[in-house]
This record gives structure tokens, sequence and C-alpha cells, in this order.
């Protein structure tokens, strides 16, 4: 058996006894001053959910084929920014057995790659990397082939020059046709065409410019073009707007601080981000409403950055609802789900809601005084 293998079977063996372990003594520290919940309990969950990850999900051969390049980000900023040191030593063990494996996978790039494909490569080899597995080959062709696609090729519009857009349209639902901007009817089938949200576009804008320039690998357009859009955000929508443009702003306003704070390394400041904080603090409850652990988890880790506690009666009621809907598996959200992403990144989001982070300083506001006419 070689080194690989056997570092597979060790990290798959702590896995299984964290899932065997779920039955565990709930005797210890209460999380706050007469809360049902104890650390020790909540430490158990947070492992049990990763476990679940690496097991269910990161071990299967077709879901890591498909979403490799994500649960190795998982693996990593966890194993970064987590207060706890079991849980970094065993969320950095799991991410470097798989990052091999990801290499293993993709040895180089494909010579028919899209811009999407490139996205999810430069994805994986910046997470692989963090995690101590380095692959000279893929990153020095992903250079190459990064810089052959445009803006719009990889993010539907430039952000250097316009805010997000509300006339990109979707896929036609009728005969998936991917039809031109600003294209009112599928041009193939004629069926009428929905247009692609702005904060949708922006959410992915900020994220993928994020990663390429910590990637050195410019996807498109840098995090500056992305993030000078901000005050063009806001007001965020309400409900009332409808629950597509509703969610679609609470996400952009998530992965604005999750790109701005380096996912979680950095506090942030609530004047510098007042709307943002203002929003997600009066939604939270929502996510209690919709039984929604995944925007919960969301939510709380968000506003934790922000220097929230358990002194917030919202910060409690969502570690209550959170603890109370994981899964048996150690997982959270729907367990029919036949797709991976919607059984590992509830899961994700609620371990990043529930675990206790090691924060860095306080972040300065943006610097939004280049902005381009």
């Amino acid at each position: 058996m070689n080194r690989a293998a056997a570092g597979a079977l060790a990290v798959a063996a702590i896995a299984v006894a964290l899932i065997a372990g779920a039955q565990a003594g709930r005797g210890g520290t209460p999380l706050w001053p007469g809360s049902r919940h104890t650390r020790e309990e909540r430490d158990r969950a947070v492992q049990r959910g990763l476990a679940f990850i690496y097991r269910s999900v990161a071990r299967n051969r077709a879901s890591f084929e498909q979403w490799g390049h994500d649960l190795l980000s998982a693996f990593y900023n966890i194993a970064e920014t987590s207060g706890d040191p079991e849980l970094r030593r065993l969320a950095r063990e799991m991410g470097h057995e798989r990052a091999i494996e990801w290499r293993r996978l993709h040895p180089s790039v494909p010579p028919d790659a899209d811009p999407e494909e490139i996205v999810d490569l430069v994805f994986g080899l910046d997470a692989a990397e963090r995690l101590g597995v380095a692959h000279p080959r893929l990153r020095a062709e992903l250079r190459d082939r990064a810089a052959r696609f445009s803006a719009a090729d990889y993010l539907w519009f430039d952000p250097a020059v316009e805010p997000p857009p509300a006339d990109i349209p979707e896929q036609c639902a009728k005969c998936q046709r991917q039809n031109a901007r600003g294209a009112a009817v599928c041009a193939r089938c004629g069926a009428r065409l929905k247009m692609r949200e702005p904060y949708d576009l922006w959410q992915d804008a900020l994220i993928t410019t994020y990663t390429g320039d910590r990637a050195g690998i410019t996807l498109g357009a840098h995090y500056a073009d992305a993030l000078q859009w901000l005050p063009a955000m806001r007001p965020y929508p309400e409900k009332s707007a409808g629950w597509h443009r509703y969610y679609a702003g609470v996400y952009g306003a998530t992965h604005l601080i999750y790109t701005y704070n380096d996912y979680s390394q950095f506090r942030v400041s609530k004047e510098c981000f007042a709307p943002e904080f203002q929003h997600l603090h009066n939604n939270l409850e929502e996510a209690v409403v919709e039984n929604d652990p995944e925007t919960m988890g969301e939510y709380l880790d968000t506003l934790r950055a922000f220097g929230l506690g358990f002194e917030d009666q919202l910060i409690r009621a969502g570690f209550d609802f959170l603890l109370a809907a994981q899964n048996r598996d150690g997982s959270w959200g729907d367990i029919k789900d036949p797709d991976a992403y919607g059984r590992y990144h509830p899961t994700w989001t609620a371990i990043d809601g529930l675990r206790d982070y090691r924060w860095g300083r306080v972040l300065p506001c943006p610097d939004l005084s280049r902005r381009r006419p």
C-alpha cells in the first residue's frame, strides 16, 4: 500500500469515528448562560459535519470529479480560520489527502476547456496549493489559457467598465440554448427568456475575481473592478421584491463579506458595511421560518465577522436552530437531495456558522475612490 492510500485510509477512519461519536454525552460548558447546548456538543456537531463532507461527498468519485475544486476550498478555509486546533488539523489532513487526488485527476488543462472549466481549475489549484500540494505544470498552463478569454467570457459582463447588468438572459428553459446579451426571446425556439439577476452576476464576479487575484491568475478582471460597484448594489432587496431577487441580494451581501475578509480570516466594521450588517441582521430569523440551515450558516458567520456574539439574541437563536437541524448522518439540509452540492454545501455553511474562529485584525473600509465612470 502506498503512502497516499495509507493516508486516505487513516483520514477515513477518523471520519467514521466522528460519525460513530454522534451519541456521546451532553455534559460540558454551556454556550452561553442558560443555553441548552454546550460547547462540547457544538464541537461534536461541527466535527460530524466535516466527517460527512469528507466521507460521503469528497470520497465519492463522481461527486469529487464534479465538485472537487469547491470541496478543497471548504477544507482549506476551515483549516485556515478555525479557532479549534483539532478541527484545523482534521480539515487540513482531509484537504491535503483530497488535494493529492485532485492533482491526479487534473494533470493538465484540457485542450477544449471553456471559461467555466478554467475557473474551476483555478479554484482547485489555489486551494490545493494552500493545502500543500503543488502543481507547477497546471499553474503554468492555466496562466496561458486563462488570458485567452475576456471578462465577459468569465463573468457575462466587464466590471471594469459597467455595473452588473440586467440584460443577460438565462439559458432557455425550453431548449437550453444560451442566447446573446439583450435577447428577449430564444433565437432557436422562440420561447421568452428570463434575465439573470444582477445580484447573482455580482456575487459570481466577486468570487471569481477574488480567487483569480489570490491565485495570481487573472480571470478576466480584478477584484477591485467588481468591488467598485458596491454602492450601486445598495440597498438590498426585501422579500416584497420576490424570493429570487431577495435571496440573490442576501447572498450578494454575504459573499461581499467573505471575499473582503479573506473568507473569515479578518473582522469587518459595521461602519464600513452598515447596509450589509443591517440587512443580514434584520433577515436572519427568516432562515428559521423557512427551515433553511444553508442560509442560516451564512447569516451567522458573516454577522460574527462583525463582532456579534452570544450576547445577541439572534445569534443564540441561529445556534439553537442549526444544532437542532443537524441530520443523523452529520449533515445539514435535505438528505434526499440527489445533487452532491445540495448535500455538502448546506453542511459546509452550517459548520461555518457554528465553529469558533481565530479572527485577525479589523479591516479598514474599502477604497472605492478609483471607481471608473
